[in-house]
């Protein structure tokens, strides 16, 4: 292969840092991400001539046939906004980086010949866990044996690459507690059921099964609590107790969450209460294959890139897990510089200098 079709142009460049600018002036909430779509989808009809584009409805993905018919590799990016507090979507995550970086290695996959099928997954919906499971289907239908994916993480120097082995990103899921019992006069609670002893007794528990010993990292945060109001004669008779609960490992998040689904429920029925609960933006663990970490690795290596292992996985959670549950692949970091604003802060905006190292590390996974 002719080295210059690995490389991404000066031209090229100046193109995808204008097109991850563009994105990020039209930030929009996850499932919502209409004219991002439309964006990505025309700068790839512009400037592409070999590669399939094909529209699935709420994501799309491009694809380069290869000479073989065998397994094919898939790069992946997501696309939505954070929606901040104030009920505005801001691209405080990256993701605009993120597409703006794989809508790039679409410009050099054009004119690359490659062994293999090569899909470049567009997808929407990550920061609520949602969009990586309406694109897994093509993994199947594609026959997709491997999917690369990355994240930009400040805190590290531009360009550094962080690599890990089995967990890179934790698993997550929001916990949503309805109890509901009986309004009382406040000098009568005993005729009432007020649901606070309960929320006490589940966050307690919570703290117990955190303590426990663990193979890896097991979090449990209290996000939030609904319960009465400021009448001073009263006492509640419903409440809401909100909980984010994490792990490292897939198995140990499974017996975290359900250990305190049971308790739950058991306690709310000796207590005589009525309880609801809901987890809400559930992400499997991020779990790496440790063969394709190695080719990531030889990758960065190759180009002389600097590599770091982390020892421990990062505690926030990525819904590339879903694809991993499905055939092997690697997902990995780039520092986006040292002093860099952290994610989801409003500070942050994706630094436009690491987007050539991410596309050069794809071109050597092909």
């Amino acid at each position: 292969m002719d080295l210059t079709e690995k490389r991404i142009t000066k031209e090229e460049l100046d193109l995808i840092i204008s097109l991850r600018r563009e994105l990020h002036n039209c930030p929009e909430p996850s499932l919502q991400e209409t004219k991002t779509k439309m964006l990505l989808m025309n700068f790839i009809r512009e400037h592409t001539t070999k590669l399939q584009l094909v529209d699935r409805g709420d994501w799309f993905y491009c694809l380069k046939r290869g000479a073989d018919s065998g397994e094919a590799v898939a790069f992946r990016a997501d696309y939505d906004a954070v929606l901040c507090g104030d009920g505005v979507p801001r691209h405080l995550c990256g993701h605009d980086g993120h597409s703006a970086v794989l809508a790039g290695f679409a410009l050099l996959l054009d004119r690359m010949q490659t062994d293999r099928d090569c899909y470049l997954i567009f997808q929407p919906a990550e920061e609520i866990g949602m969009g990586a499971k309406l694109c897994a289907s093509l993994i199947k239908e594609g026959k997709i044996g491997e999917i690369y994916g990355f994240h930009n993480i400040p805190g590290y120097d531009c360009g550094e690459v962080l690599l890990r082995t089995h967990t890179f990103a934790c698993a997550s899921t929001g916990l949503e507690i309805k109890l509901t019992g009986k309004q009382s006069h406040a000098a009568y609670p005993d005729q009432g059921n007020n649901p606070a002893g309960a929320i006490a007794e589940i966050i307690q528990k919570m703290h117990a099964l955190v303590a426990e010993n663990h193979k890896g990292i097991v979090l449990g945060t209290v996000i939030g609590i609904d319960l009465g109001g400021d009448s001073y004669g009263v006492s509640a008779g419903e409440g809401t107790l909100r909980l984010t609960l994490r792990a490292e490992y897939q198995d140990e998040y499974e017996a975290f969450v359900s250990g305190m689904e049971t308790f739950s429920r058991t306690l709310v029925a000796d207590a005589g209460l009525q309880c609801s609960i809901t987890r809400i933006e559930e992400f499997p663990a991020t779990t790496n294959d440790s063969s394709c970490v190695e080719k990531v690795k030889k990758a960065v290596e190759g180009l002389h890139l600097e590599a770091l292992y982390p020892e421990e996985p990062l505690r926030w959670s990525e819904d590339f897990g879903h694809y991993l549950m499905l055939t092997r692949g690697a997902y990995f970091g780039v520092g986006c510089g040292r002093n860099h604003p952290a994610l989801h802060t409003v500070e942050y905006e994706f630094e436009d200098s690491i987007m050539e190292t991410v596309i050069r590390v794809y071109s050597e996974l092909l």
